[in-house]
């Protein structure tokens, strides 16, 4: 789709025009392109698709009808990551979200050591559970970490005293508000 600039023959303008050619207003600006024209035969992953949009679209409506929940998302526009809060809504239900970090190197076995665990985006997560495990996956020691200001860092303190030992694996559980969740694990 091109970008049209300083045409003041169409500058505001959107719709067909003729038979070929759309104009569509984005975020102040004209863009033109040629007509979408609709699939007669769809595949079932074309369809699993168009369902998982609409309930992104679901989604985004009725979480921005939420104050607190439209407040986050309109500073994802103002920080130009979208242009609109209603696509960073569908843009958050369609997206997993990243874990950048677990940080274990103060991490010792003793109660009080701190897991540390990064966030690619502010308004990304919700909740991040910390799982310590043995090597077999015996859970040893789990809970919430707590959000250090922002959402990009969480904290969890250690709550036991446990003999750390070769292969124990730290499992780090992330959500985010869509309720899309994504898993890491990171070696002690």
């Amino acid at each position: 789709m091109a970008d049209v600039n300083l045409n003041a023959l169409i500058d505001g303008l959107s719709g067909r025009v003729g038979k070929n050619i759309v104009l569509r207003q984005r975020g102040g600006r004209t863009f033109m392109g040629t007509r979408p024209t609709a699939s007669t035969n769809v595949s079932d992953k074309q369809l699993a698709q168009r369902e998982r949009f609409q309930q992104a679209v679901r989604y985004a409506r009725t979480s921005l009808l939420v104050p607190a929940v439209k407040a986050e998302y309109d500073a994802a526009v103002k920080e130009k990551e979208f242009l609109t809060a209603f696509t960073a809504a569908v843009t958050d239900f369609l997206k997993a979200p990243e874990i950048a970090s677990v940080d274990v190197s103060v991490y010792k076995g003793a109660i009080g050591n701190v897991i540390v665990v990064r966030s690619t985006v502010d308004y990304k997560l919700i909740s991040v559970k910390v799982s310590i495990q043995q090597p077999d996956g015996t859970e040893m020691e789990s809970g919430d970490a707590t959000s250090a200001g922002t959402r990009v860092e969480w904290l969890y303190a250690a709550t036991k005293a446990l003999p750390i030992a070769a292969g124990w694996k730290v499992v780090v559980t992330a959500m985010n508000r869509p309720g899309v969740s994504v898993t890491k694990e990171q070696v002690l």
